[in-house]
């Protein structure tokens, strides 16, 4: 029995040690050049430069590739001025550090950028092979500075925040809209909750324990439970997510990834022990702390000093528990039904919180 759960949890998260960040690209655009970083492991994806088979691109393997992926981007991205294509120079610069690990730099150059009038960029790079990567794009409008400053000083100068997407995939640059910033920033952190499996097993792992108390509390009580568990969690990760977005606190992702999938598995040991609620109440706030930097490894860099930060980021939490909410209110009647069942106190709820407290300690093992 041990071997086969071993087996299903190997299955099920082989691949995805790391993937609670999801694949991002990261644009900036500033003076009159663009700058794209892409993952190396997302370009590994898309072609095989591992020539050397050791599973990592080394700097002459991308050189070596250099103009294999330059036709793919090529015909990927695009620049448009008054409706006509505008031809582009596309160029391999150097690597960045990104919270993931490490991205190849691109420089784009062409004519048009010189140009007065709206421009409008288009991307669509791994949208076909991954529906859920995302191009995080900030523009640096009307500074004359070089490129190069965009990622670490954006000064006073206005700066356009947006997230590209399969399904909203261009964008004219310039056109700053307070409105687009906020919905598409919210909709990101809807979408990021959905798909940070690790998070979601936290949440039902904090859920669980109301439908052990199905004889001691009604639907309505159990409701006010989870939502002071859930406002501790929410409180403590909106004040790590900010921080860290905005570069006051800074830790490697390794330990980090590793603290939230143990998170789980703590949790789900207190379901089995059933502590009391004010016991419950601390470990989701002092978990949030953690959970938050997780979340903020979407947006760090990229909002680290630009103007919109505040509202990006505002909109990106409100996503997030939005998401949150909604599950909470779709779960929780759920458990509260279930907990009325002999089999389910008996098996089904001490058989869920061990298969978390397993996950959590499997993930965390992956990550090392």
């Amino acid at each position: 029995m041990t071997r086969l759960l071993l087996l299903v949890l190997s299955l099920w998260f082989s691949g995805q040690a790391n993937a609670h960040k999801a694949s991002d690209s990261f644009i900036y655009v500033h003076a009159d050049q663009i700058r794209v970083d892409i993952a190396l492991q997302d370009m590994q994806r898309l072609l095989n430069f591992d020539f050397n088979r050791d599973q990592s691109l080394s700097w002459g393997e991308l050189r070596a590739g250099e103009s294999q992926f330059r036709s793919l981007l090529r015909s990927n991205i695009s620049l448009a001025s008054r409706g006509v294509d505008c031809p582009i120079l596309f160029r391999l610069e150097g690597l960045s550090q990104h919270s993931d690990g490490k991205y190849a730099v691109w420089i784009l150059d062409a004519a048009c950028l010189h140009e007065k009038g709206p421009i409008a960029f288009s991307y669509s790079l791994l949208f076909e092979l991954d529906p859920l990567h995302r191009a995080l794009l900030a523009v640096n409008i009307g500074s004359k500075q070089h490129l190069q400053r965009v990622a670490s000083a954006y000064d006073d100068d206005k700066v356009q925040l947006s997230v590209l997407s399969p399904g909203d995939n261009r964008v004219v640059l310039g056109e700053v809209s307070a409105l687009d910033t906020a919905f598409k920033f919210a909709w990101e952190g809807v979408v990021h909750l959905l798909i940070g499996y690790d998070h979601l097993m936290f949440l039902l792992a904090l859920l669980l324990p109301a439908s052990r108390r199905h004889g001691q509390s009604t639907l309505q009580s159990a409701f006010s439970d989870v939502a002071w568990v859930v406002t501790m969690f929410t409180l403590a990760h909106s004040v790590t997510l900010v921080c860290a977005s905005l570069g006051w606190i800074t830790l490697p992702s390794q330990p980090v990834e590793i603290g939230i999938a143990l998170s789980i598995s703590v949790a789900a040991v207190l379901v089995l022990f059933d502590v009391n609620r004010r016991a419950q109440r601390r470990l989701a706030m002092a978990v949030g702390l953690l959970h938050g930097l997780g979340f903020a490894g979407v947006l760090a860099g990229m909002l680290s000093t630009s103007p919109m930060k505040l509202l990006a980021l505002g909109s990106f939490n409100l996503g997030i528990e939005l998401a949150q909410l909604g599950l909470v209110l779709l779960v929780l009647p759920l458990l509260h039904w279930l907990g009325a069942s002999l089999f389910y106190q008996r098996w089904l709820l001490p058989l869920t919180a061990l298969g978390l407290a397993l996950s959590g300690v499997f993930m965390a093992w992956q990550r090392l």
